[in-house]
């Protein structure tokens, strides 16, 4: 919900959209709980944003952390990278510029679950997490593929992944005018972009 309005990321069709007025208004209360007009659950029903369930109500997914912290504007250039590490990141955002290009977001995201499933759980903010960021961020710049959100977020969780080590992959948007970005976080801490930047976007997603 950001400013009466509510967004939906539809991560099949790899689009977003909005609803507002009674309709958003209608979100808001199925999203709270609270008691909703027969009319409005038909219709949220009949727009596929809903499903009537008989069973037990889900959970509402928790929110991230609010980043208060971000290794970009922090962290001091790395001394020990190089030619393999640079290697290392052109592939990676080859890779992933490929990825977001030819396969639907959903068919990553599902991939970006099974990769973390599959890694040992690890505290947030570890000292791993922060020193191989470090080395992907100081590397990117010499990388000569133009910076976008998403592949360079995919590429740096794939080099994390490669050590064993976890983040999350943060969706975020805002309007008047909208706009759609993504971050990769650690705890408190954005691993590839400004807190400032981040905060101006409402979470939508995390994966």
């Amino acid at each position: 919900m950001v400013a009466n309005q509510a967004i939906f990321l539809d991560t099949v069709k790899d689009r977003y959209f909005s609803v507002s007025g009674g309709t958003a208004q209608a979100v808001r209360a199925v999203l709270e709980q609270r008691p909703v007009q027969e009319e409005d659950l038909d219709k949220l029903a009949r727009a596929g944003l809903i499903q009537v369930d008989d069973g037990v109500p889900a959970s509402a997914p928790l929110p991230p952390t609010a980043p208060t912290r971000s290794l970009v504007e922090e962290a001091e250039a790395p001394t020990t990278w190089g030619a393999g590490q640079l290697f290392e990141v052109g592939t990676s955002l080859m890779r992933a510029r490929h990825a977001v290009r030819r396969r639907p977001l959903a068919s990553i995201l599902d991939d970006l679950a099974v990769s973390k499933a599959d890694l040992a759980p690890s505290a947030p903010c570890t000292d791993r997490a922060l020193a191989y960021a470090a080395i992907f961020n100081a590397s990117r710049r010499f990388v000569p593929i133009r910076p976008r959100c998403l592949p360079d977020s995919l590429a740096l969780l794939a080099s994390l992944a490669r050590r064993r080590v976890t983040a999350d992959l943060v969706f975020g948007v805002r309007v008047n005018p909208f706009n759609a970005h993504c971050w990769v976080q650690s705890g408190d801490i954005v691993l590839n972009d400004a807190v400032d930047n981040a905060t101006l976007h409402t979470p939508i997603l995390i994966a």
